[in-house]
């Protein structure tokens, strides 16, 4: 499985009509980033916008306290995973456990330069490990090649250990990386896709490439 999901945080449209454009794609997913301000700099929080998304939701808080947003964003429709930094200062588990007990999909996201074993407690509860390979809190930034080590680590990790989850990419993708990310589960593309004026032409030239 290879699966794209856009992210609509940084695009050339208003958020309605990005979400339009994304719902005539055939990527797999939406990813919905949300921000507190105390995480990360930005505040985004697009909640209202989304009950006109016709695709399953991934969504992951970059924020303090996730237990709050948990409440109001696992009401969506949509929404299949819900994701939160591992970085946190909260109960992680306890946190894993309430996403679960909406019957959602539940997953950690990894900053660029937290060490892997700082998700490794959690593996057993994960239906995804986020892989950030750009720092978290605005679009548009560089890929970062020593994200695929992570990746490389957890694919390893998961053999071993005979897991289930899956492993997510998410910053700066594009057609020039996107053939590196054979080993990735979920792809999230923002800019590429959703600073372009043709969706649907991104989106299949991944699907191009994931194919061959």
């Amino acid at each position: 499985m290879m699966d794209i999901a856009v992210s609509i945080l940084s695009s050339n449209y208003d958020l309605d009509e990005t979400i339009k454009r994304v719902n005539d794609t055939k990527a797999e997913y939406f990813h919905i980033d949300v921000m507190d301000g105390k995480f990360v700099p930005n505040i985004v929080d697009p909640f209202k916008h989304l009950n006109n998304t016709f695709k399953p939701l991934n969504v992951h808080f970059m924020v303090d306290d996730p237990f709050k947003y948990i409440t109001y964003y696992s009401s969506l429709k949509n929404v299949d995973m819900i994701i939160f930094q591992v970085e946190i200062d909260d109960n992680i588990d306890s946190l894993l456990d309430y996403i679960k007990s909406f019957n959602i999909r539940c997953g950690l996201a990894i900053k660029p330069d937290t060490d892997i074993t700082e998700i490794s407690p959690y593996l057993e509860k994960l239906d995804e490990v986020l892989v950030m390979s750009v720092e978290p809190g605005m679009g548009g930034q560089e890929f970062m090649e020593n994200s695929l080590e992570k990746v490389e680590t957890l694919k390893n990790i998961r053999e071993k250990r005979n897991l289930k989850f899956l492993i997510g990419i998410d910053g700066g993708v594009n057609n020039t990386n996107f053939s590196k990310l054979k080993d990735v589960d979920i792809i999230t593309v923002g800019s590429y896709i959703c600073k372009s004026d043709n969706y649907n032409e991104k989106v299949d030239e991944l699907i191009s490439l994931k194919n061959k």
